[in-house]
């Protein structure tokens, strides 16, 4: 039992991250952006529209579907005719409710459609959300697990994008593997990666048409594989190789209007931060711009007094400080050993050192000999503290039997201190 309960917990924790993940791609990709009351509304919608099938299996088994949803069995003495009509039209107010939403915050640049094909538009994306979530479903414990029997560990890293960061993601982590000596090839992408996405983009291919791209970006390396979804970023490799990607990555994607938190006033924060992120061939010296610098003043000050969970605030934080590093004109720090590998360190608030020569650098002590100068150094030490303390503590010259005896004594009660 414990086994079975140690299995969906390691498997629970990255489906419910994969899932948050996924809504809140699909609520910017349906709803575009919000903040709010009105975001977390609209994701209990869509987390609706995702449990369909659910209200469907109530109009044929009612009270079997009420007791799967709610752990509540339903008394017998209530009719389940009745039962049966609440989940009929539970059943039909969700995909209408997502067509309303849907209207409500339809952009002015796009046709107008008449009312009932508006409302009707939430049936498709209902059904889409739902088989998409069912495929998530089976192929997340399945692919986890085998990571695990593999020794493979599977990180999820949160990026919400649309069409045009997409493909700026994927070059960027490309780019930077390689960079780093840890290169990746970009092949076509496996089923489980492309199948709910193209439900999605089959279900209202004009609303998902610049969110979901047409080239899915997957790349597979010597210890490495990386799978890009328009919601985030799946790490999949040996543990001791997944830190330094995924932190590569985050570096690396800081200053695209990509988001990786999940609340919406975290959200708010990360479009402020890349906003203000130099563009490279601008006019002025970023340092020199009083505009950015108080901006990130701004920045910063918002996050001492965000109210989020403290992973979103650590996110906030980091791209914070990368954001000052870029505005002083300095390369970030996974980028910059990059540089000193190639051509030397860059200047960083003025010239850079002149490297040191041979006979001045520090020698390095590792051979036996000098370890076991240090060993008898420290013995030494530790007996001439030893010493100092029996002789500070008096008792003056007595016998060699009575000094063993207080000695011993003395050596109970340190050990009794100790203890």
């Amino acid at each position: 039992m414990a086994i079975v309960q140690a299995l969906i917990a390691f498997v629970g924790r990255s489906f419910g991250r994969i899932l948050s993940a996924l809504f809140d791609w699909a609520v910017v990709a349906i709803f575009g952006y919000t903040t709010g009351t009105q975001k977390i509304f609209l994701s209990a919608l869509l987390a609706a529209a995702g449990a369909w099938p659910l209200l469907l299996l109530g109009t044929i088994a009612p009270r079997f579907a009420a007791f799967v949803l709610a752990f509540v069995p339903i008394p017998e003495s209530v009719p389940a005719g009745i039962i049966r009509i609440v989940w009929i039209a539970v059943a039909v107010v969700v995909p209408l409710g997502v067509g309303i939403a849907m209207a409500a915050r339809q952009p002015e640049d796009r046709p107008k459609r008449p009312w009932p094909a508006r409302l009707l538009r939430g049936f498709p994306i209902t059904i889409g959300l739902s088989v998409a979530l069912l495929i998530a479903i089976v192929t997340v414990p399945v692919l986890r697990l085998i990571s695990a029997v593999r020794r493979r560990k599977d990180v999820q890293v949160p990026l919400v994008t649309d069409t045009e960061t997409y493909r700026q993601v994927a070059e960027r982590i490309e780019a930077l593997q390689r960079e780093h000596g840890r290169p990746v090839r970009r092949v076509p992408p496996p089923w489980w990666l492309t199948a709910p996405l193209r439900v999605l983009r089959a279900a209202d291919r004009e609303m998902f048409r610049s969110r979901i791209p047409s080239d899915f970006a997957y790349f597979e390396g010597s210890d490495l594989a990386l799978a890009l979804y328009p919601s985030g970023l799946l790490i999949r490799g040996r543990p001791t190789a997944l830190a330094v990607a995924q932190g590569l990555i985050l570096e690396g994607v800081s200053a695209l209007e990509v988001w990786q938190t999940s609340d919406p006033r975290a959200q708010a924060l990360e479009r402020r931060i890349a906003r203000a992120w130099p563009q490279s061939g601008a006019g002025m010296a970023p340092w020199a711009d009083p505009a950015r610098i108080g901006v990130l003043r701004e920045i910063t000050g918002a996050i001492a007094v965000l109210p989020v969970d403290y992973d979103d605030w650590q996110i906030l934080y980091r791209k914070a400080l990368q954001l000052g590093r870029a505005l002083d004109a300095r390369p970030q720090l996974l980028a910059g050993l990059v540089r000193r590998q190639r051509g030397g360190p860059p200047p960083v608030n003025g010239p850079a050192l002149a490297p040191r020569a041979a006979s001045e650098a520090p020698h390095v002590i590792d051979s036996p000999a000098w370890i076991a100068m240090a060993v008898g150094a420290t013995m030494a030490f530790g007996a001439g503290a030893l010493v100092s303390y029996v002789g500070v503590r008096g008792d003056g010259w007595m016998p060699l039997r009575g000094r063993r005896r207080v000695l011993r004594d003395r050596w109970k009660r340190l050990a009794q201190r100790v203890a």
